[in-house]
């Protein structure tokens, strides 16, 4: 029952995303806004900090903070061979430092995302309330 919660609150973090995704590319807000890569960038790692706890709490297990964060890492390592592969990121100078802050803004929205699905756990086991 609980896991549904987070269902949920994933569904609506990916409705966002992709919403938000759309009107940018609709936009090219991307191309306007330097910055604007940042906050979807922990957008996307706190839809995927949900979609780990959720695959965890579904079983009825107890996910972590570590799991949380690896997946994001994972998912957010992905979405740049991604970018690479279809050449959607533009290859220059800061090539590698603007992949590193991408993967730094998903780990910190996987990180964001595990507090909200702890929040929506609550009343459950979960880590660190032993």
């Amino acid at each position: 029952m609980h896991s549904v919660r987070i269902l949920w609150a994933q569904f609506f973090a990916a409705t966002l995303l992709a919403v938000l995704t759309w009107i940018a590319v609709w936009h090219s807000l991307y191309w306007y806004w330097w910055w604007f890569d940042i906050p979807m960038h922990i957008l996307g790692g706190t839809w995927a900090g949900l979609c780990a706890a959720w695959l965890v709490a579904r079983r009825g297990n107890t996910f972590t903070l570590v799991g949380c964060l690896a997946f994001g890492l994972l998912v957010g390592a992905a979405w740049e061979v991604f970018e690479y592969i279809e050449k959607i990121a533009v290859i220059y100078e800061n090539y590698i430092a603007d992949t590193m802050t991408d993967l730094v803004m998903d780990i910190i929205g996987a990180a964001l995302g595990y507090m909200v699905a702890h929040t929506l756990y609550r009343g459950k086991k979960i880590p660190f309330e032993e």
